[in-house]
């Protein structure tokens, strides 16, 4: 039994990077520990800022304000690109004020198809990754198959730096689990299952043995999470949190068989355990992936105690190796905070590059040669000289991308 999850910082660049940070401090029904021990979010729109209700106030940093008046830079990313640069010294301070000196990893958070959060967060995480000797983790939000081109320009060009100035990114793709025409409500469910499914892995890694560098590779990852509550016990308006609505069945169906967890033979969790397994470790994930091609799978079992120790578990290893050729398999319990009362399973399939991600990089260099995305790309290649210009104390340089892509800096 583990004694805490690993304690991460989050800062949120951008709009969506806001709204994963308030989506993660609403969260009260973790399935392990809160793994949250500071965050806040930076943006260059005040509007966006305002509209954030979970960060407080004072973390809740508005930068740009010369340059973008308060009003944001709209899909211009080499512009944020910009602001982060000469106002590094701000970003900094920023820093200072999180407890990052006591976390285990800082996770930066954004959407990658706009210009703040695009633009800004590789030169966040660049400042971050210098002061502090801690992993520096990403997460970005690929943009929609029907978003405006420059937004897949935005989202290659930034990942592709991002990934030079983490340890790790973690990718989550709008078409993977959003409908044709997502609404307001679809976006907001969508960042609670980014949420339960990133809280959830930080919650667990402590209890991988520390030789498995689960994230240690510069690499990419997708992410499958499936959770039910334990055999049977009854949903009702009390206990129905945040991950029963997102992923049990309705109250109505697990009222109908109320079995306690003490109560359901072995057999029973067995199969429960076989079943989340099974969906976790199935499409969708977090972005398209085509599982028998993926490097390294890790899957999470966390369930009850009773279910752990008198559950024969020999045979899941085999039956989930045959299909998904499983790297390692991870036993998990819940901490006393957690809960306790369900059982779930966490998918991560990690691997230097996805086929999804190479089409993206292609239709981004297809768009640079492009007469009508000359002007943002020379823009964008100007950045390393100009981080390389303003950078006070340590120097930044341009470092070549797959094909003719060139990354933010």
């Amino acid at each position: 039994m583990k004694s805490r999850s690993v304690q991460i910082t989050l800062i949120g660049v951008g709009q969506a990077g806001g709204r994963l940070v308030d989506t993660f401090l609403d969260v009260d029904d973790w399935l392990v520990d809160d793994p949250v021990v500071g965050a806040c979010a930076i943006d260059t729109s005040r509007a966006y800022l305002q509209n954030l209700s979970a960060v407080p106030d004072a973390q809740r940093h508005l930068l740009g304000t010369d340059r973008a008046k308060g009003h944001g830079v709209g899909s211009d990313n080499e512009l944020a690109a910009t602001i982060a640069v000469e106002e590094r010294a701000k970003i900094a301070e920023i820093s200072d004020d999180l407890p990052i000196a006591e976390s285990d990893a800082v996770l930066l958070l954004a959407g990658l198809g706009g210009g703040t959060g695009s633009g800004m967060t590789p030169v966040i995480a660049e400042r971050v990754r210098s002061q502090y000797d801690i992993p520096v983790y990403g997460l970005g939000i690929l943009p929609h198959s029907r978003s405006a081109p420059i937004q897949t320009l935005n989202a290659a060009r930034s990942l592709q730096s991002l990934r030079q100035q983490t340890s790790h990114v973690f990718l989550f793709d709008n078409d993977a689990w959003a409908d044709a025409d997502p609404d307001e409500e679809t976006y907001r469910e969508l960042n609670e299952r980014v949420v339960t499914s990133i809280g959830t892995l930080f919650g667990v890694m402590d209890q991988v043995d520390s030789d498995d560098n689960l994230l240690s590779t510069n690499g990419l990852s997708s992410v499958g999470l499936t959770s039910e509550s334990a055999v049977h016990i009854p949903l009702t308006k009390e206990n129905r949190g945040l991950f029963s609505r997102l992923w049990s069945p309705s109250t109505e169906q697990s009222e109908a068989n109320p079995i306690g967890t003490d109560e359901a033979t072995p057999s029973m969790r067995r199969d429960q355990i076989e079943e989340v397994l099974h969906e976790a470790a199935s499409p969708p994930y977090s972005i398209r992936v085509e599982p028998n091609k993926i490097r390294q799978v890790e899957l999470f079992v966390i369930a009850p105690e009773s279910y752990l120790s008198e559950t024969d578990l020999s045979a899941l290893e085999l039956t989930t190796a045959i299909q998904l050729d499983l790297t390692d398999l991870h036993i998990c319990e819940p901490s006393p905070s957690g809960a306790s009362d369900r059982v779930s399973a966490l998918c991560i399939l990690t691997d230097d590059c996805f086929d999804c991600v190479s089409e993206l990089m292609e239709e981004a260099i297809a768009m640079q040669n492009d007469t009508s995305c000359v002007e943002v790309s020379e823009a964008l290649d100007r950045l390393p000289d100009l981080l390389k210009d303003r950078s006070t104390d340590t120097e930044v340089t341009s470092v070549d991308g797959d094909g003719d892509l060139e990354p933010l800096f």
